[in-house]
C-alpha cells in the first residue's frame, strides 16, 4: 500500500478473494491518496484467518493467523479498521504485519476514542518460500523512517511487511521488484527500531 503523506496511517491490508484490500486513516488537514498493491501468482493458495480481537481506546492487541500443517506462508495482513461511522473511526493503526514461522502476525494500536477490532489473514501454499529480514532502521521520536528487506538473488517477493515497537505506526507497506519496503512514524517517546520482512519464492 502506497500513500502520499506521512500523516496517513495504515489500518487494514488483507486478502479478499482474488483481490487485496487496504484502508487508511488520514490524520492531516488535506486530501491524500493511497494505492493498494497486490502481487499475483499462478500458484495454488489457501487463505486462513485468526480471531477478531477487541482493541480498546489507547490499547494495543495482536491477532495471529496460522497456515495448515505442511503449508508455508506466502503473505498476509491484518484488518484493524472499525468500518463504523462518526469521529474516531478507523484509528486502529497497524504496527506489525509479518510472518513468524507458519503464521502471520498482525498488531494494532487504537489511537481513537472508539473500540476497534483486529483480525489477521494469511495466504498459504505448498510451494517452497523463504523469509528475509532487514537490519534495524533507527527512527527518532516524532520522525518517519524507512526499512527495506531484499529477497535472495533470483527470487521474487510474494508478500511482506514489518515490525518494531508498538509506537511505530505504519504509513506504507509495499513490494519492489526484489524485496519489500516499509515506512513508519514513531509516536513514542524515545528512538525506536523499524524492521522490514519479505517472503520470497523462486519464479
Amino acid at each position: 500500500m502506497r500513500t502520499t503523506s506521512n500523516g496517513v496511517f495504515l489500518n487494514a491490508t488483507w486478502p479478499t478473494g482474488i483481490s487485496w484490500e487496504a484502508t487508511v486513516y488520514n490524520d492531516t488537514n488535506t486530501t491524500q491518496t493511497f494505492t493498494p498493491v497486490a502481487i499475483c501468482t499462478p500458484q495454488h493458495h489457501t487463505t486462513r484467518h485468526g480471531p477478531a480481537v477487541n482493541v480498546p481506546p489507547g490499547g494495543t492487541e495482536i491477532s495471529r493467523a496460522l497456515c495448515d500443517a505442511g503449508q508455508v506462508v506466502t503473505g498476509g495482513g491484518p484488518d484493524a479498521s472499525s468500518r463504523g461511522t462518526g469521529a474516531g473511526k478507523d484509528q486502529g493503526y497497524i504496527n506489525q504485519s509479518s510472518d513468524i514461522g507458519q503464521e502471520w502476525v498482525g498488531r494494532a494500536t487504537n489511537h481513537g476514542p472508539l473500540p476497534v477490532t483486529i483480525q489477521t489473514w494469511v495466504r498459504c501454499t505448498n510451494t517452497p518460500h523463504t523469509a528475509r529480514a532487514s537490519g534495524p532502521t533507527r527512527v527518532a521520536q516524532g520522525a518517519t523512517g524507512t526499512a527495506h528487506a531484499e529477497c535472495d538473488p533470483g527470487d521474487v517477493p510474494t508478500g511482506g511487511g514489518g515490525l518494531g515497537n508498538p509506537a511505530l505506526d505504519f504509513n506504507e507497506s509495499f513490494p519492489t521488484a526484489t524485496g519489500w519496503t516499509m515506512r513508519a512514524t514513531n509516536h513514542g517517546s524515545i528512538p525506536l527500531d523499524l524492521f522490514a520482512r519479505v517472503t520470497c519464492t523462486h519464479p
